[in-house]
C-alpha cells in the first residue's frame, strides 16, 4: 500500500513523469515538515521509486521510469487524488459510474482553483453517448463540459497539443488510469 507521505510526493509527478524536483519545492504544497519531505524523498529513493542527481547543494528527484512497478505506484497515486477529489466534491462524484472510456476532469476543478460559477471541464477518451456527464451533472445543477477525444487522436495530441498538455499537466482520472497511463508513457515519453 501506498502512504499519505508517499502520495503527497508522488502526486507531483502526475503531470510529468520526467519532472525533477528538489525538497524544498514540495514545502510549497505540502502540509509536512521540510525535514518529513527529505525522509520521504529518500525513503522513496531506497525503495526504487525515485532516482536523484545533485546540482551544487540542491538534490533533484525524478521517477525511476525503469523501475517496473513505476506505472504501478502512478496509477495508485491517480486512485488515491480521485478519492481526495471525491472527497472535496461529494455532489460530482455523485454523477459517476462505471465507464469502460477514459474519463477524467481538468480545468479549474482539477487545479482546486474552481468558483462557485465554474464549469467543470471533462475529458473523454472514446465514444460520445447520447445521455452523457453533461447531462447527468444537469439533475445535480452542475455545469458541464465535454472535450472527447478517439483513442487514436488523443495518442497523436498528447505529444504537443496545447490542449492534451493541459489535461495531463493537470488533471483528475476518474476512469481508464491504467490506459491513460500506457498511453501517455508510450506516445509522450516514447517509452515501453
Amino acid at each position: 500500500m501506498i502512504h499519505n507521505k508517499y502520495f503527497g510526493i508522488l502526486k507531483h509527478y502526475l503531470g510529468n513523469y520526467k519532472k525533477e524536483t528538489y525538497g524544498r519545492e514540495l514545502l510549497k504544497t505540502s502540509r509536512s515538515s521540510q525535514k518529513n519531505i527529505a525522509l520521504t524523498l529518500q525513503d522513496l529513493q531506497k525503495k526504487g521509486v525515485l532516482q536523484s542527481r545533485s546540482s551544487g547543494t540542491l538534490k533533484y528527484y525524478h521517477l525511476n521510469l525503469a523501475n517496473p512497478q513505476i506505472k504501478d505506484f502512478l496509477l495508485i497515486t491517480e486512485l488515491l487524488q480521485k478519492i481526495e477529489f471525491a472527497a472535496r466534491h461529494p455532489k460530482i462524484a455523485h454523477i459517476f459510474k462505471q465507464d469502460t472510456r477514459i474519463v477524467g476532469i481538468f480545468g479549474s476543478y482539477a487545479k482546486g482553483t474552481e468558483k462557485k460559477d465554474s464549469d467543470i471541464d471533462l475529458f473523454i477518451v472514446g465514444n460520445k453517448r447520447t445521455i452523457d456527464y453533461d447531462k447527468e451533472g444537469a439533475a445535480f445543477d452542475l455545469n458541464i463540459s465535454i472535450k472527447y477525444f478517439s483513442e487514436k487522436q488523443f495518442q497523436q495530441l498528447i505529444v504537443k497539443n496545447p490542449l492534451t498538455n493541459e489535461i495531463f499537466e493537470n488533471h483528475v482520472l476518474i476512469f481508464g488510469g491504467e490506459r491513460f497511463i500506457d498511453i501517455v508513457w508510450k506516445n509522450k515519453y516514447g517509452l515501453d
